[in-house]
């Protein structure tokens, strides 16, 4: 008993754990009492995550930037879909007018507007053939 008194009694040193002592079946075992020394923040004062700050603030900007480009990414696909989307409808308009253009503008209605202008259109080649020509 008088063992334990003076543990209790003793303040603990820098970078000592805390043990409990736990009887079972008269055997002690001892843990660490870690989690009381994360949510105190003793591991945040240690030396090696002192020194590991860096790192530390490397990494949280990796994740950062990992974060922001895959909603970049996403922001991206979204704006090539609609894009996508805009081009197709605008060469299916453009077939639709062609269509209608090409209906428009028929030969006779080529040779109509000719006519009223008073230049006209042969149908036939700009000279006769004849059979002598060929001949000689």
């Amino acid at each position: 008993m008088d063992n334990k008194e003076q543990q209790q009694e003793r303040p603990m040193a820098e970078g000592e754990e805390r043990q409990e002592t736990v009887e079972n079946g008269g055997e002690k075992k001892s843990r660490p009492n870690w989690l009381s020394r994360i949510l105190g923040g003793e591991v945040l004062q240690s030396r090696a995550v002192v020194r590991q700050i860096p790192l530390i603030i490397l990494l949280c900007f990796y994740a950062i930037m990992l974060v922001y480009n895959r909603y970049r990414v996403e922001d991206l696909m979204k704006t090539k879909t609609v894009l996508q989307d805009s081009i197709t409808y605008l060469r299916e308009t453009r077939i639709e007018l062609q269509k209608r253009y090409q209906e428009t503008i028929k030969i006779s209605q080529i040779e109509e507007l000719l006519d009223s202008t008073g230049v006209g259109i042969k149908a036939g080649p700009p000279y006769e053939l004849s059979k002598e020509r060929d001949k000689r």
